[in-house]
């Protein structure tokens, strides 16, 4: 009778490992990357990817819903120690090569160059890799990015 307790308890042990360890594979749930200066790479590239440093703050991203098949794309972008009484727009690009900025919103720091913004995509961003990059709204030049995101 013994031998059966013990067994049963290590088969339930297993196989909750097993379950657990799959509920946190693939990079489910926000995912974060610093943010850090970073400039376009041309006059007509403004939506470079950042290292991921956390010099300058921080992103936030998250694809609510079931694994594989999110639902949204939201997000909190937090900028510290930029330029004082600044605005920029938060534009969030897929990490596919391509460079192409999508405008989520706006962000404008205080005196000491703080500011937050907070991304509820509407536009279909789901699923996939992603970069948040901010662009100076007085002439439209990359400032900041973060680093690579992986939501799903």
């Amino acid at each position: 009778m013994r031998k059966i307790v013990i067994g049963g308890v290590g088969l339930a042990l297993g196989v909750s490992t097993v379950l657990a360890s799959g509920a946190f594979a693939g990079g489910n749930g926000a995912q974060h990357s610093g943010l850090s200066p970073q400039a376009g790479s041309s006059s007509t590239d403004q939506c470079v990817k950042g290292s991921g440093a956390a010099t300058n703050g921080f992103v936030m991203l998250n694809a609510p819903g079931k694994p594989g098949d999110a639902n949204k794309l939201l997000g909190e972008v937090s900028l510290k120690n930029g330029p004082a009484n600044t605005t920029y727009i938060v534009n969030v690009a897929a990490d596919d090569g391509n460079d192409m900025c999508v405008a989520q919103g706006m962000l404008t720091t205080n005196g000491q160059g703080n500011g937050n913004s907070h991304i509820a995509d509407t536009s279909g961003l789901k699923n996939g890799s992603y970069y948040v990059v901010l662009q100076n709204m007085a002439g439209g030049q990359e400032e900041f990015a973060s680093g690579n995101l992986t939501v799903n």
